[in-house]
């Protein structure tokens, strides 16, 4: 058997999706034909003829730039252990048939990079009870490989292949496995219950929601793009703590820590549906860096449900082992704004960390979302900097690490779903100042002296009131009478031009 006859039985596993015996192969002649004519009209020399082949028990693909291996084994469903799943990464289901993808080595730590990640695989396709795991079985390779892109895998050209004990170099790329322009259809999710220890890691999101907590028979199914299902069926656990948090998050360690400002922005758009009764939140949570001695998070909570605020605060305490315990202290409404259409309470939260080796006040900025208490299914557009710059205090910099989305669960059973949680980092168009343009209608005339003297008087009422570029037109740091001549002056064209500084 030669490389081009194992290319064929590569590509010929691009039209057969379940357990295929002898049988099953010849009544699928025909599409094997058809593939055979492609490869040979569109990947080789002309003249070249294929065979193909009757399947395979066990199959390996490596890989180079980067180097990576992708291994193939069947696996009957009685023989699925924890052991097996140690390092699960997700799920392919391809008509009806389901393919564990599972990491050689296990991710290290919460901070690796993305591109540190361990990039060799075990795919094991669950056979039914019953069915002989020996007997050969045709992969659907090209879907695979493709599906297995969420899970953080990186394919490069093909350069070894091995089915069962036979095996050949190669260069290939893995486009030329794919049959025709239309791919066939494959569900990717992730059972967070099936791995041992850690998180999941998808389409850049981390998933995480505690061994315990699914050892109790509740379920997280995390999704593509950060989207995920949370089934709470048992909440035993809230007996003796206050609260579990399942959560997908954008995990910026693992890339680069990304600085919030009026430029550098994030935005997120999620749809959440849920079914919940009890107590629970849907929370964002912006992570941010900061000295040992005062830490700030920052909290948009887009639906909070069965709790009052101070309740709601109050559920994050908690004790972190011996000597260890995470206090809340107080809390003030501070503010009261509408972003995006939508009505907030931002909240000031205060609390302490009493440890056995340092000891830390927290602030907590809570935004609440006002409209969707008894909501069953809701969404927004979110632009975090505009949520976190209603802060009177906001710190000059905001290095962000983190931003989470958590559903909060302090007794709460039922399902939630989340379709979309699409969180962005872009860079604001930010517009150039023109000095003068009080009204902001990117020109200065006559509206702005009006404008103007409307800002003086309120300038009498507040003396702290921020004077902004456009408005210090003397550039002596302040707005008073004195800006308001120039202005007056530029208008009737008695000067050109306002002075620089």
């Amino acid at each position: 058997m030669n490389i081009k006859k194992t290319l064929a039985v590569l590509s010929a596993s691009l039209m057969t999706f379940s357990y295929v015996s002898s049988t099953a192969v010849c009544s699928s002649a025909s599409l094997i034909s058809d593939l055979v004519d492609k490869l040979n009209n569109d990947v080789f020399e002309y003249g070249n003829t294929l065979e193909a082949a009757d399947g395979f028990t066990y199959a390996k693909i490596s890989f180079s730039s980067p180097d990576s291996t992708l291994e193939f084994k069947n696996v009957a469903e009685s023989d699925i252990t924890k052991d097996i799943l140690r390092n699960y990464a997700g799920t392919i289901e391809i008509s009806g048939e389901k393919y564990h993808f599972v990491r050689q080595k296990a991710l290290q730590n919460y901070s690796n990079q993305l591109s540190e990640l361990d990039n060799n695989y075990t795919v094991y396709r669950v056979c039914p009870e019953g069915t002989d795991t020996d007997e050969n079985s045709i992969f659907p390779l090209y879907e695979l490989i493709e599906g297995a892109q969420h899970f953080g895998f990186v394919s490069g050209k093909m350069t070894n292949v091995k089915f069962d004990e036979n095996e050949y170099k190669c260069s290939c790329d893995v486009s030329a496995l794919k049959l025709s322009d239309k791919t066939a259809e494959y569900d990717v999710y992730s059972d967070i219950s099936k791995r041992l220890t850690g998180y999941i890691l998808m389409d850049g999101y981390d998933f995480y929601t505690p061994e315990y907590n699914a050892a109790y028979g509740n379920e997280m199914i995390a999704r593509p793009n950060g989207g995920f299902s949370i089934t709470s069926k048992d909440n035993r656990i809230l007996n003796i703590q206050n609260y579990v948090d399942s959560y997908a998050e954008l995990n910026l360690t693992r890339s680069a820590i990304y600085d919030l400002n009026a430029k550098n922005d994030i935005s997120i758009d999620y749809k959440i549906n849920d079914s919940l009764e009890g107590k629970y939140g849907m929370v964002y949570t912006i992570t941010t860096e900061s000295s040992s001695d005062k830490r700030i998070n920052y909290r948009i909570a887009e639906k909070i449900s069965g709790m009052d605020i101070e309740e709601f605060f109050k559920s994050y305490e908690q004790s972190l082992g011996i000597g260890n315990h995470y206090e809340f202290k107080s809390y003030d409404l501070v503010n009261s704004y509408t972003a995006n259409g939508h009505k907030y309470d931002l909240y000031k939260g205060n609390y302490h960390f009493y440890g056995e080796f340092q000891s830390y006040d927290e602030t907590c900025y809570l935004a609440v979302r006002k409209d969707t208490a008894d909501a069953k299914s809701y969404e927004n557009s979110i632009d975090v900097y505009e949520h976190i710059s209603r802060i009177a205090d906001i710190p000059a910099e905001n290095k962000v690490i983190s931003v989470e989305l958590s559903f909060h669960n302090c007794g709460a059973l039922g399902k939630v779903d989340v379709t979309k949680n699409d969180i962005k980092l872009f860079e604001n168009v930010i517009p150039e100042v023109i000095a003068g343009d009080f009204n902001n209608d990117r020109q200065v005339d006559s509206m702005d002296i009006v404008s103007a003297r409307y800002a003086i008087i309120s300038k009498l009422d507040n003396e702290n009131a921020e004077a902004t570029a456009q408005m210090d037109l003397n550039k002596n740091g302040n707005f008073d009478v004195a800006d308001l001549v120039l202005l007056q002056s530029f208008v009737l064209g008695k000067i050109k031009t306002f002075p620089q500084a």
